[in-house]
């Protein structure tokens, strides 16, 4: 893609949401059922893992796009969205949820996506679960976390801001500025904030901090043999791009790609060109 290429836009979420089927709470074990949408398709399925503060509605675009084209399965992570909460949160803790749900699903071998801390969830899962594929996107198996992320989230989640932190203008500004690349449009950073709304919940605060700070799966990565797409925007300014190409380096099968004209939500900045990476992973599946 080039220079004078047009940014590609998603179908607006709200006309996503209303040609999807809604989500329900899969109970996973006693005390914890998670906000997951199943849809009905072709294997290998596509299991969607969100990142930090996210919920499902994270990829909205691709469950646009592979609706009724393949198996699909989105969840909130436990303490997001409308997902209940777990007791403790700790990274070996999603990765058990996960496990847990697609068992309750009866989904096997799937194509696990993970964008920004939800690559960990999904490398980690890898590491010990069949796999049949890995997209991982604009996250990797370290470096994920900038040094401001810690003290910024305690003093929110101490100080409970998060029931009183700015939506609207506000927060479409922020995330034009530290998420998107500068050529996003204005109406896609509309779209991030109304389907994905600063969390209201300590919980999900809580996740970042307790299950995912400073994550290094570095070690066992040459256990994870399925193919495996890392995919980073050329203009992320979260995770570095060095920490995503060292990732596809050390796994056995993986490779990297830049998309250009991107920053850190790839899934929606790129949406064609990254279910274009998504389809590679599954044909060669």
């Amino acid at each position: 893609m080039n220079a004078d290429t047009p940014p590609d836009i998603p179908r607006p979420y709200s006309e996503v949401r209303r040609r999807l089927p809604g989500t329900a709470l899969i109970n996973v074990r006693p005390g914890l059922s998670l906000e997951t949408m199943h849809v009905p398709g072709p294997s290998p399925a596509l299991v969607l893992v969100h990142g930090g503060l996210g919920n499902l509605w994270n990829f909205y675009p691709q469950l646009d796009r592979f609706a009724g084209h393949r198996e699909l399965v989105a969840y909130s992570l436990a303490g997001n969205g409308r997902s209940e909460d777990r007791a403790q949160h700790s990274l070996s803790g999603h990765v058990r949820d996960l496990a847990e749900l697609l068992a309750a699903l009866d989904v096997a071998r799937p194509v696990v996506v993970g964008w920004s801390y939800g690559t960990a969830v999904a490398l980690e899962y890898a590491k010990n679960h069949p796999v049949s594929g890995l997209v991982l996107t604009a996250g990797g198996a370290f470096g994920l976390t900038p040094v401001w992320e810690l003290p910024l989230l305690k003093l929110v989640t101490a100080l409970r801001l998060y029931r009183v932190l700015p939506g609207g203008a506000a927060l479409r500004s922020l995330a034009k500025r530290t998420m998107l690349h500068p050529d996003s449009p204005d109406s896609l950073a509309a779209d991030m904030v109304r389907s994905n709304p600063l969390p209201r919940r300590a919980s999900a605060w809580r996740t970042v901090t307790d299950a995912f700070w400073g994550y290094d799966g570095r070690d066992g990565l040459d256990a994870i043999t399925c193919p495996t797409l890392v995919a980073h925007g050329s203009a992320d300014r979260v995770v570095p791009r060095e920490a995503a190409r060292r990732t596809a380096e050390l796994l056995p099968r993986g490779e990297f790609h830049e998309l250009d004209r991107s920053g850190h939500v790839t899934v929606a900045e790129q949406p064609e060109a990254f279910g274009a990476l998504v389809d590679s992973v599954v044909n060669r599946v």
